[in-house]
């Protein structure tokens, strides 16, 4: 029997029902999970103001047990994988991705390199933390600096620096307070901060200061009361509670400009701390009787333009190309989200800080100093105002270019035309400066930035860098998508890759420019140098002269770019003769940052 001479078996009333009751259920179940989907984005708001509510509340719990430091570590680092879970989970549920590149390991760099990169940076944002105040003698906050006592009660200073305890004991507090305001009163300003003062008057309106610490010891040093934002306030000054009804300030919108005049009325200063803790007495604003309070940020509240200067901060770090982070471990709000937002814009971070911890992941993509801010930032404005002196433009270094004595490869035919797929052409006076990529963190891509500085008219020094003889190169030192880790998209990136060798690379007497899309090298007389990657065929044999082959394609050379031989010195502390391919034109004063 054929199987088309089978009988045929149709389904059962029961079968055909069960399928119809499968489909409706699951359509029921795709419908419960769009709408439990958009509820839970929905509540994305709700979960943020909550957090920081639990945050308090589950702190004080754990405080009061005997292994506080434990289980507050522990709580945290729960709290915090179950934040970027969500995170993670509400984006993919939304087919994006969390919105930040992929961030480079951390990386240590030197003193000249930081003093390079403000050197070619165009808008500075510091962010300094407890640790330059630490060098001044005064407690980091979250340092072992003890327990305060009220009554039989020890508490840690997390538990009292916050409204709700404020207000359940604000004449406890007060005297704390006024506490912490004769540490600060005592200590002085060190040379990390007068170096900060000074940077401040070399970049002018390009530099902006916020700060994490309340003991005005940067104004002291100097630093402009009018531009310093000092996001979590200053001991020196209280003001009327406006969270009590009948205060000046109740009730109102404090990210509202037609506010902040109300705002500024209502800030005194501070008393001098009693010599005799307990004759200190709570005062009262003048205006409408109601208890001051002082003028820092607690945990429990939110930052505002009016007193914190939030919106200006952020404006400034939106519009910075170089974020200098000292002395904090960004574990507060409003400085880690300007972490955040500079490296969604491409700005390089560079961290200054005593504690080290590359592998802690907040800090990946970032480069890092380690030592105290008093001992590094001296040296650094030091290095910087020898940097400025040099002309920007500097002066090209015509003299040590071998690409016009360089033979031509027995292996490589000449280019009469222009290569397909080369970069386009242009001369160096048409060129953007992009100093600042040579030392950049983060996407590459996404660090060429356009930079303006003004020019000076001081001659510069002589170029350190030095030429090797011709036809002794090991390899290519390279800056930009032909590095590994380019994520620009090139599509030679990843074959001229292959077969090679990578270690971190410097060439002195150097600088980047903005060729269209595309980092351009410029070999001048100048103390910068770019940062780089010396790569080296495993076969030298034979691969040195196929890669070459290849670079030269890629580069346009000698039509778009000249060759060199250049020597370079790697991460390892080795000098190494390299193939350069740079940018050799004229250029006119200035043009380059027009």
């Amino acid at each position: 029997m054929s199987s088309d001479d089978a009988p045929k078996r149709f389904l059962t009333n029961e079968e055909v029902q069960k399928i119809l009751d499968d489909a409706k259920a699951s359509t029921v179940r795709a419908k419960k999970a769009q709408d439990d989907a958009q509820q839970a984005m929905k509540n994305i708001e709700q979960a943020a103001e909550a957090r920081q509510q639990a945050h308090d509340k589950i702190q004080e719990c754990v405080a009061r047990h005997s292994s506080f430091d434990e289980k507050w570590e522990e709580f945290r680092r729960k709290f915090d994988d179950l934040s970027k879970l969500a995170v993670e989970r509400l984006s993919g549920a939304m087919g994006v991705g969390a919105g930040l590149p992929n961030l480079r390991s951390a990386e240590v760099i030197t003193e000249h390199r930081l003093a390079q990169i403000l050197h070619k940076s165009k808008n500075v944002v510091v962010l300094t933390g407890a640790g330059i105040s630490a060098e001044s003698g005064i407690p980091t906050f979250r340092g072992s600096d003890g327990y305060w006592t009220v009554g039989s009660e020890n508490y840690r200073p997390q538990e009292l620096a916050t409204w709700e305890k404020y207000d359940e004991m604000p004449e406890e507090l007060w005297k704390w307070y006024q506490y912490r305001w004769g540490v600060c009163r005592s200590a002085k300003p060190n040379a990390g901060h007068y170096a900060l003062a000074e940077l401040e008057k070399l970049l002018g309106e390009n530099f902006r200061l916020v700060t994490q610490n309340i003991d005005a010891l940067h104004i002291q040093a100097g630093s402009d009361p009018e531009r310093i934002c000092e996001i979590h306030g200053r001991l020196e000054h209280m003001r009327c509670d406006e969270r009590v009804p009948g205060a000046c300030l109740h009730g109102l919108n404090l990210n509202d400009a037609s506010n902040f005049e109300a705002a500024w009325a209502t800030i005194d200063k501070t008393p001098q701390p009693n010599a005799d803790e307990s004759m200190e007495k709570l005062p009262c604003c003048k205006r409408c009787g109601v208890r001051q309070r002082p003028k820092i940020l607690w945990f429990d509240e939110c930052y505002n333009e009016a007193l914190y200067k939030q919106k200006t901060v952020s404006e400034d770090v939106a519009n910075c190309d170089v974020l200098l982070v000292v002395g904090t471990q960004l574990t507060t709000g409003l400085p880690s989200s300007m972490v955040q937002a500079a490296r969604k814009t491409g700005a390089i971070i560079v961290r200054l800080d005593a504690l080290l911890d590359l592998e802690d992941h907040k800090f990946q993509g970032m480069l890092h100093l380690q030592g105290k801010s008093g001992e590094i930032l001296p040296r650094v404005l030091q290095q910087l105002q020898e940097l400025r002196k040099e002309a920007l433009p500097a002066p090209l270094d015509l003299e040590q270019s071998w690409s016009k004595a360089l033979p031509q490869t027995p292996s490589i035919p000449a280019m009469a035309t222009k290569t397909p797929g080369a970069k386009p052409a242009k001369s160096r006076s048409s060129l953007k400066t992009a100093g600042a990529l040579s030392v950049a963190a983060g996407s590459p891509s996404a660090a060429i930035k356009q930079q303006k500085t003004k020019l000076s008219p001081v001659i510069p020094p002589a170029s350190k860098s030095k030429a090797a003889l011709p036809g002794t190169a090991f390899g290519f030192f390279v800056y930009g998508t032909l590095r590994p880790d380019d994520d620009s998209g090139a599509a030679w990136t990843k074959d001229f890759q292959e077969g090679m060798e990578a270690e971190v690379a410097t060439l002195e007497g150097a600088s980047l420019y903005v060729d269209g899309n595309f980092p351009a090298l410029c070999l001048e007389r100048t103390a910068c140098a770019v940062r780089g990657m010396l790569l080296t065929p495993k076969n030298q044999d034979t691969g040195l002269t196929a890669k070459l082959e290849e670079a030269d394609r890629i580069e346009g050379y000698p039509e778009n770019y000249d060759r060199s031989i250049r020597l370079i010195t790697t991460g390892s502390g080795k000098t190494v003769p390299a193939y350069v391919y740079q940018k050799q034109a004229d250029l006119t004063e200035g043009s380059a940052f027009a």
